[in-house]
């Protein structure tokens, strides 16, 4: 994603969040991020697929973070998965997107309500690995709905903390209690082995979900793409290490445990610059290279 294309979803983002999505026009957003009509529509063809970006952008950003937490501790580690459950309930507190999310839930754009339920089925499908990781292979066949009756226990118990108190829920407090009912819920879905939500519901949803086409050829080349835009401000350590994944990318055996090591310094180098964006984008996709 180019600093142009970057400077178009935060002028976006901080509209939809100030006047709410549906009062934003796109002139709104043109005039915003000082850029003209053309240049909107060079990257998005609708006001929707730009709030599509933002999400993806989330969910770049957060599995990111979630990878981060979890290098080079124990997959089984109960307070690793809280804190990971807990990054994007955090990015969506800090950005004030919750009320944002739930505006489009209640309105008839079918688009929006069906990228939110994706965003949402792909957290949802993240925490079934994560509990099959944490609690055993053999609770897989229970994993999914277990995954989604937390996401709903912890839902309303923020939306009913926040209309009484008219404050956020403690998160990790919040998580803890999720955790706690589910792992109470375990042991009679095991003993009854009876499950509403089964592997073919689970199934189901994943053929229709949207999934992101990532290759070592697609990052090769946004790889490539991003080392063109780097200019004489951008530190030389970024550089260096950009280069240095496009040649470790480009060997026929990828030597993980090398890559692995480099992606948090890789992330850090862009920190708080135009190009941070993008460097989340690369560092969540090598990520995932990474794990198949």
């Amino acid at each position: 994603m180019n600093t142009r294309k970057r400077k178009i979803i935060d002028a976006s983002l901080q509209l939809f969040i100030e006047k709410g999505f549906h009062h934003t026009s796109i002139q709104d957003i043109i005039a915003h991020a000082n850029i003209s009509k053309g240049t909107f529509y060079n990257y998005f063809t609708s006001k929707n697929e730009c709030f599509l970006a933002i999400l993806e952008q989330l969910r770049y950003t957060a599995q990111l973070q979630r990878y981060e937490l979890l290098a080079n501790q124990n997959e089984q580690d109960l307070d690793v998965l809280i804190e990971q459950i807990i990054v994007p309930m955090k990015l969506h507190e800090e950005q004030n997107l919750i009320t944002l999310f739930e505006g489009i839930f209640q309105s008839s754009d079918l688009e929006l309500k069906k990228g939110l339920r994706q965003h949402r089925f792909h957290e949802i499908q993240w925490l079934t690995e994560r509990f099959t990781n944490v609690f055993g292979e053999e609770i897989r066949p229970y994993a999914f709905e277990c995954a989604v009756i937390f996401f709903g226990i912890t839902h309303y118990l923020a939306m009913s903390w926040r209309s009484a108190y008219h404050l956020p829920a403690d998160l990790h407090r919040l998580v803890q209690k999720g955790l706690e009912y589910v792992q109470a819920l375990l042991p009679t879905m095991q003993k009854t082995n009876d499950v509403l939500l089964n592997a073919d519901v689970l199934q189901l949803l994943q053929n229709k979900a949207t999934k992101p086409v990532i290759t070592k050829a697609n990052v090769i080349e946004q790889l490539e793409g991003f080392a063109k835009q780097l200019d004489i401000k951008t530190s030389a350590t970024g550089k260096e290490l950009t280069a240095f994944l496009m040649e470790e990318l480009m060997r026929d055996e990828l030597r993980k445990h090398v890559i692995k090591a480099t992606l948090q310094s890789y992330h850090a180098a862009f920190k708080s610059t135009s190009h941070e964006s993008e460097a989340v984008e690369l560092s969540y996709k090598i990520a995932f290279l990474l794990k198949n």
